[in-house]
């Protein structure tokens, strides 16, 4: 910060008799005179600042002339919040190594990173601003009523309370500025699951979706060596431990209905009916054969018999290699998407993105569309999630051609924030244990490091991010990673950290998607020449201008962000470029 910088925050501090102003804003400049103090990367703390001083200090500044009423003390309060969080973050701002990509102005100037143009910025912004009125309302609408024990009396007061706030815009915006400001864990996951858990909510966003000829929820097993703490880097190569003839009875089964809790949930959808009509014994045992590389008798138990229902399953073949394929037939599907939903691994499921998930089946020829809900932070944490997905990776390769008329020629892993963040870890568990790897890979704004001391600028654009704001992101983080200091650096939860020789192993079509605006959006750009500098060299950035993070979800039928839904449809365009 310069020396006019530092006279500008000393002349906020004496015009104004407000303590909270001149404790913070103290104590703001105490921390930037010890950092200066200190050998770091001083270059990146200025271009950090910059953003602080352009956005926040010029508004704490308008505000502490203002009259001293509820409104202008919300609003001062949530940009003195903002000052708080860069006091804690600037010592590890500081710390970033001085060969940083940011360090360089031209650090988006690569022909890797394209920039696309969706519509005029100013229309952009109003279309967001409309969008965020909603996020605002739901907001307002989740912390009403929060005072009652009674889950009736929170009802009757959030409906009512509901109604006030849609008729005031300026006391729903002052109601989530000051949810904002300080958001806790459990405001978050009633807001973030309240699409998934609230009838009213679900049924109004179900009409908003695409029609589809075929989606099904089916529940997958568990049967391939898990993914835990202890397991993340001790290892064997087998696929499973279960004996043979176990494998056999336990994969054997029902997957319309769930068997146990310990079943995984997964959507799948299509543009045709693509389950099979029955089963065969040879088909199991086949893919038996593959996982374990021995041939073994097969057992027909009576539970065996009683389950061979050609009601219930649906036959075929195993293909988990691509060199396994031969001639596929006609009414044979060889695309498959194999998807994983975001929400700051805390929240939302395949059902709250089917707003643009179901566009992908209506729009892609010749594929099919998987979907899982794995399980949440902060009940599950790390690396339970990774986990899920595994399993449900696993199983597809593995599994799914015997109850489906699918034969994955072409498997397009794609995911979006969190689950961008959970694709990378599959990839890279899939390449770690010689499983067959993805042939191409999409990720919306992913989530590519979790180490809360590693800054990035962009990160900086959460003190305004209405989707995601700084205490979310943290909380978000802090749930998925819970206190296990060593795990933020893993590779397996920040996937920027992924060894050289695993990089190389990437699949050559790789795309990133996100937003200018979006707080990840320097976590991707540094992702991407990490990657390019150690091999990959056909990664791409593409980066939509004005959009901020989560925009897939914004492109609704009613009331959506247009810009969102240009976005969705470039996405598309990707998805067709990459499918065979």
């Amino acid at each position: 910060m310069t020396e006019e910088e530092f006279i500008n925050i000393t002349a906020i501090i004496q015009k104004t008799n407000n303590q909270k102003i001149i404790q913070t804003l103290n104590q703001f400049k105490s921390t930037i005179e010890k950092v200066n103090t200190q050998d770091g990367n001083k270059i990146f703390v200025k271009k950090c600042l910059n953003i602080v001083y352009n956005d926040v200090l010029s508004k704490i500044d308008e505000l502490s002339d203002m009259e001293d009423n509820r409104s202008n003390q919300i609003k001062l309060a949530f940009e003195l919040e903002k000052i708080k969080k860069v006091i804690e973050m600037l010592p590890y701002i500081n710390k970033k190594p001085k060969n940083t990509i940011f360090n360089d102005e031209e650090y988006m100037n690569i022909p890797n990173i394209e920039i696309i143009k969706l519509d005029e910025s100013e229309r952009v912004k109003q279309q967001l601003k409309n969008f965020y009125q909603k996020i605002s309302l739901g907001h307002a609408y989740i912390n009403s009523g929060k005072q009652y024990q009674s889950q009736v009396m929170q009802c009757v007061v959030r409906n009512l309370k509901a109604l006030y706030y849609l008729s005031n815009q300026e006391e729903t915006n002052l109601a989530a500025t000051e949810i904002i400001t300080n958001p806790t864990l459990e405001h978050a996951l009633q807001l973030w699951r309240i699409i998934d858990e609230s009838k009213i909510v679900k049924a109004g966003y179900k009409i908003q979706l695409e029609q589809v000829k075929m989606k099904k929820i089916i529940y997958i097993p568990r049967l391939f060596n898990q993914i835990t703490l202890d397991t993340l880097h001790h290892f064997n190569t087998n696929s499973t431990d279960i004996p043979k003839n176990l494998l056999y009875q336990v994969a054997f089964r029902s997957i319309r209905k769930k068997q146990n809790d310990y079943d995984i949930r997964v959507r799948v959808m299509c543009n045709k009916q693509i389950f099979k009509q029955k089963i065969t014994n040879q088909d199991f045992a086949q893919v038996v054969r593959n996982l374990t590389k021995s041939e073994f008798q097969i057992q027909r138990s009576q539970h065996i018999q009683q389950l061979q229902q050609p009601s219930n399953f649906f036959g075929g073949c195993c293909v988990s290699s691509r060199n396994e394929i031969g001639e596929i037939g006609l009414n044979i599907m060889q695309n498959i998407i194999i998807h994983i939903h975001g929400g700051g691994f805390i929240s939302m499921s395949s059902f709250s993105h089917q707003s643009y998930t179901r566009k992908w089946v209506n729009q892609l020829s010749n594929t099919v569309v998987f979907s899982i809900d794995y399980r949440l932070a902060p009940e599950n944490p790390f690396p339970l999630a990774l986990d899920d997905c595994w399993q449900y990776y696993m199983w597809i390769i593995h599994f799914s051609s015997a109850y489906f008329n699918i034969c994955p020629k072409n498997i397009i892993l794609i995911g979006d924030s969190a689950g961008g963040n959970l694709a990378l870890g599959i990839l890279i568990r899939s390449i770690e244990t010689n499983q067959r790897i993805p042939d191409k890979i999409i990720l919306q704004y992913p989530a590519v490091n979790l180490n809360l001391c590693d800054v990035v600028p962009s990160n900086l654009k959460s003190m305004n991010d209405q989707m995601i704001p700084m205490g979310l992101l943290m909380l978000c983080r802090q749930s998925y990673l819970k206190n296990q200091s060593d795990i933020p650096n893993d590779y397996y939860a920040s996937p920027i950290q992924t060894p050289q020789e695993i990089i190389k192993q990437f699949p050559k079509d790789f795309v990133i998607f996100v937003g200018q605006d979006d707080v990840l959006l320097d976590n991707s750009v540094e992702f991407v020449h990490y990657c390019k500098d150690n091999g990959l060299d056909n990664i791409k950035l593409k980066v939509f201008e004005s959009l901020p993070h989560g925009f897939q979800n914004m492109g609704m039928r009613s009331n959506g962000v247009i810009a969102a839904e240009s976005a969705n449809r470039q996405i598309i365009e990707q998805i067709k470029e990459f499918i065979v």
